[in-house]
C-alpha cells in the first residue's frame, strides 16, 4: 500500500487529506518487484519503467504512456525513465502517479500454451479525506429529495 497525501489541506480533525493506493490480485503478487531483465539487456533499456513500483511525475499532456510512444521501435527508454531525467520538483504540483503492477506471473498448467490475461486491481481508498463517513446524513438527503418531488 502507498499513501498519497496533500499536506496543504486538512480535514476538520487536522489530518492531511490522503488516499491509499492498494493493488491486489487473485493469487499473484500484484506489485512489481523489479524488472526481470538485466540493466544491459535491450528490453530493459527500452522499458525500464518495469523496475519501479511507483513513479511520480509532474503532469505533462505529452507524457501519456509509461513505456513511451513507440517503445517497440526505439533503442532506448522513451517513457518514464526519460520523463524523470529533468528531475522536476513534484512538491505542490499537479501530479501523475504511475504504478507498475507486475510484468508477468507464474503460469499454471491450465494456461499453457495460451497465456491469458492476469487481472490486477487497484483500490483507491480515502484516508482522512473526509471529516466523517459521507453516509451519515444519506437518509436525510434521500428524505429531503422525496419531499421535493411531492
Amino acid at each position: 500500500m502507498r499513501l498519497l497525501t496533500n499536506f496543504n489541506k486538512e480535514n476538520k480533525l487536522g489530518n492531511p487529506v490522503s488516499y491509499q493506493l492498494i493493488p491486489f490480485a487473485g493469487g499473484t503478487h500484484p506489485v512489481a518487484k523489479g524488472a526481470n531483465f538485466a540493466p544491459d539487456e535491450w528490453l530493459f533499456k527500452r522499458l525500464n519503467f518495469m523496475d519501479k513500483q511507483i513513479w511520480v511525475t509532474q503532469y505533462n499532456p505529452d507524457e501519456r504512456y509509461p513505456e513511451g510512444k513507440y517503445s517497440n521501435r526505439s533503442t532506448h527508454d522513451t517513457g518514464l525513465g526519460q520523463f524523470i531525467q529533468n528531475n522536476e520538483n513534484i512538491e505542490n504540483k499537479d501530479l501523475v502517479v504511475w504504478m507498475t503492477t507486475g510484468t508477468t506471473h507464474v503460469a499454471r498448467a491450465e494456461e499453457w500454451p495460451i497465456m491469458p490475461t492476469e487481472w490486477v486491481y487497484t483500490l483507491i481508498k480515502p484516508w482522512n479525506f473526509f471529516d466523517n463517513t459521507p453516509t451519515l446524513n444519506l437518509g436525510e438527503e434521500q428524505e429531503h429529495a422525496q419531499h421535493e418531488h411531492h
